[in-house]
């Protein structure tokens, strides 16, 4: 406990007056013998405890009351509940500062982003406390960065948001480690975040983790949450979807995709009377800047294929043939998420190697690889022998379909290095699987689909002709089986499925039978480290759909926002005796357009990377293009804009996790600590949120005990004197 006039508490000793006072009565009078008082002695001895009590007790409360008052004139402070638990002792604090591009949003009524408010206040709570160290941790640093100082430490942190997410129970486990390696004592660290879901990670297992290793602690440390929580709801939000290099009739152009996104209840004072609100859009390719007007009715505004064209200088031609741009709204409330920047160039071959030696497995995959999903996109596909491996030019790869038992030795490395790099991997079950393991799986064996009957899934080919399985759900995220571009589900639910191949390896299911046997799967062993585009989790499910056939023309598969996994399983394939997948092939179209799209990033000089992730393309060497010009070098990986860097142009995006706008609540925090002692507070416009006076309890307490004396000073009800009419010292 702090205490805002510490120097009042040098009156404490006033304490000991009642004291004082008690002892000196007890010498007032003598005592002197007289025979008359035995008797009255004598009938005083069965109220002689009571009375000591009484007079104890009086002692108490006029003492109670004294120290009362000192300390509620040397205004006592706390920073949260459970230091009255603990004490406000400390020296040391742990800041976790939530870096998001939510943070950078102004809340009503402030002056300035959620991260600066947080570091002022932050800042005078600690020089109010007393605190002498604090600690930052920094994910972009190796070890936490201390400060001697609260005023160093105000001068030294960042008060710039970030585009990427934050890793809050990374940061955790990091505080935890120091926490283990430095034992100062009593330790209090300060969580500073908007709450959103996004960067706690409710649902990460390794919450668990962290509140075992700081029960285990020998020093008591402590948790203050500063809440941020509260948004402006006028806020905008614009993210670009898709950017490509087309040739159109007058020559090259960008087909542009972007979408808005805002509150339901925003905007009402620019929203006309049909309900539509006019956004004026900032598109900027190469310098040359254009606006468009986009009506909002709702809460999503989308545009699609919007076609810019691209001016080409007669001194350099070449110069048409890349480029950066950028899709800018209004200022608003949150300056984080105004802006989107793209890249783009002429489309590199798309290249697809197929492993293979069976032709019909060969001629339905080199077909879909073959034609290419737009007239100014080139597609190759061409068969390799295992032999051939070491002499492929592996850069100019986007996708390679493997349909031979796993690799092993020299393959694998090189297969390792190509998924690493950003490449895409489809492993297809070959007739003779081996007992190889690679990617964390194996191939277990082949089983024919047995369904029980057309109510569990199964398609009838005829009267003459065997039931197929079907797949009965699959996953309608942005990945591989994402939604066509009209919200139309892919048609799997019209495959046909003879026999599939059981596999042994950790995964994640994409679309599954109705025995919940998975037909494709992501690795979960295998991750990779690519070139990830702009990409969005959901957990949202489509079940069989029998709508009409879908046309080429509907599916999207030129979407950098639908990134899949790099290595991707399928349990069955195109041949005819183990599926439907070549006679229907819109599923292994879209599928194998998707994969090459995504290995396509690899192959250019043009490249999409998510904030926080892709510290091989961008690095403090690189060079902005446009972008954040005031951020450090060091924070270029972590700043959405365009970086140059060794001839490759790269657009880095704010996460696509910034989008869910869920938070945590105390129901929430309460399931994260766990046991942990923690506190949450509500951040306001000065210190006095976080460091709360309570003096007022102290106040209380004074005239309570002032009230508990007055009762027992009052004399003792004499019941049955009243009652006979006697004296109580007249013998009865």
């Amino acid at each position: 406990m702090n205490f805002m006039q510490p120097w009042m508490l040098i009156a404490l000793p006033l304490v000991l007056i009642p004291i004082i006072i008690h002892l000196v009565n007890q010498r007032r009078f003598q005592t002197v013998p007289w025979a008359a008082m035995r008797f009255l002695l004598e009938a005083s001895k069965m109220s002689s405890g009571y009375t000591k009590l009484r007079q104890w007790l009086i002692l108490a409360m006029r003492t109670l009351a004294l120290l009362a008052l000192v300390v509620f004139t040397a205004r006592p402070l706390t920073s949260g509940i459970m230091a009255l638990l603990g004490g406000d002792s400390n020296r040391l604090a742990i800041v976790i500062m939530d870096r998001s591009p939510s943070m950078s949003e102004i809340q009503p009524g402030a002056r300035t982003s959620k991260l600066e408010m947080a570091i002022e206040q932050l800042a005078e709570t600690f020089a109010t406390l007393g605190i002498q160290r604090v600690v930052q941790i920094d994910p972009l640093t190796s070890q936490p960065e201390e400060y001697a100082s609260v005023a160093q430490w105000l001068r030294g942190t960042p008060r710039q948001a970030w585009s990427a997410t934050t890793d809050i129970p990374g940061l955790m486990e990091q505080a935890l480690v120091y926490a283990k390696n430095n034992r100062v004592g009593n330790t209090l660290v300060w969580l500073c975040s908007d709450m959103r879901d996004s960067d706690w990670k409710s649902k990460d297992g390794r919450w668990k983790a962290v509140e075992d290793g700081f029960r285990a602690l020998p020093q008591d440390v402590r948790f203050s949450v500063l809440d941020l929580s509260s948004s402006n709801p006028e806020n905008m939000a614009v993210r670009v979807t898709s950017a490509q290099r087309v040739e159109g009739d007058k020559g090259p152009e960008i087909a542009l995709s972007f979408r808005i996104d805002r509150p339901t209840d925003s905007g009402k004072d620019s929203i006309n009377q049909n309900g539509v609100q006019a956004v004026p859009v900032e598109i900027s390719v190469n310098g040359n800047r254009s606006i468009l007007q986009v009506d909002m009715n709702g809460s999503v505004a989308q545009v699609s294929d919007y076609r810019i064209p691209i001016e080409v200088s007669r001194e350099d031609p070449k110069a048409a043939r890349r480029g950066w741009g950028s899709v800018r709204l209004p200022s608003d409330s949150n300056p984080g998420d105004d802006i989107s920047y793209f890249v783009f160039e002429q489309p590199p071959t798309r290249r697809t190697v197929i492993v293979s030696e069976t032709p019909e497995i060969i001629t339905s995959i080199e077909l879909c690889a073959s034609i290419a999903p737009q007239q100014s996109i080139q597609c190759e596909a061409e068969l390799v022998s295992l032999a051939q491996i070491d002499a492929m030019d592996w850069n100019s790869i986007a996708l390679i379909v493997w349909h031979e038992a796993l690799p092993e030795g020299k393959p694998l490395e090189l297969l390792e290095k190509y998924v690493a790099s950003g490449g895409q991997l489809l492993l297809l079950p070959p007739e003779v699987l081996g007992d190889q393991r690679a990617f964390g799986v194996q191939w277990k064996s082949w089983i024919a689909v047995n369904p029980a009957g057309p109510a569990d899934g199964a398609l009838d080919e005829g009267s003459d002709g065997p039931l197929l399985a079907r797949i009965a759900q699959w996953q309608n995220d942005s990945q591989l089986l994402a939604n066509t571009l009209n919200g139309a589900p892919l048609p799997l639910g019209q495959l046909g499925i003879r026999r599939i191949c059981i596999f042994d390896g950790e995964s994640t299911p994409l679309a599954t039978l109705p025995d919940g046997q998975p037909i494709l799967a992501k690795l979960d062993t295998w991750k990779g480290n690519g070139d990830p585009a702009v990409a969005m989790e959901n957990t949202g499910t489509n079940v069989s759909d029998t709508s009409e056939p879908l046309k080429l023309g509907d599916v999207n598969v030129l979407d950098q926002s639908t990134s899949p996994p790099t290595v991707i399983l399928c349990a069955t394939t195109p041949s005819d005796r183990d599926s439907t997948l070549a006679g229907d092939g819109i599923v292994l179209y879209v599928t194998i357009q998707r994969l090459l799209a995504a290995g396509a990033q690899r192959v250019g000089t043009a490249r999409h990377a998510l904030a926080g992730t892709e510290h091989r393309l961008v690095n403090a060497s690189s060079t902005l293009a446009a972008g954040n010009d005031t951020a450090p070098s060091s924070e270029f990986t972590m700043h959405s804009g365009v970086y140059e860097n060794d001839g490759l142009l790269v657009a880095v995006h704010r996460s696509p996790q910034e989008d869910d706008v869920r938070t945590v609540d105390d129901a929430g925090l309460g399931k994260l600590f766990g046991s942990l002692p923690w506190a949450k507070i509500e951040a306001g416009k000065t210190a006095s949120s976080l460091v709360q006076e309570i003096w007022r309890w102290f106040v209380v307490a004074m005239l309570a005990a002032l009230l508990i004396e007055a009762i027992l000073c009052l004399p003792r009800p004499q019941r049955k004197a009243a009652l006979t009419g006697k004296s109580p010292l007249q013998p009865s």
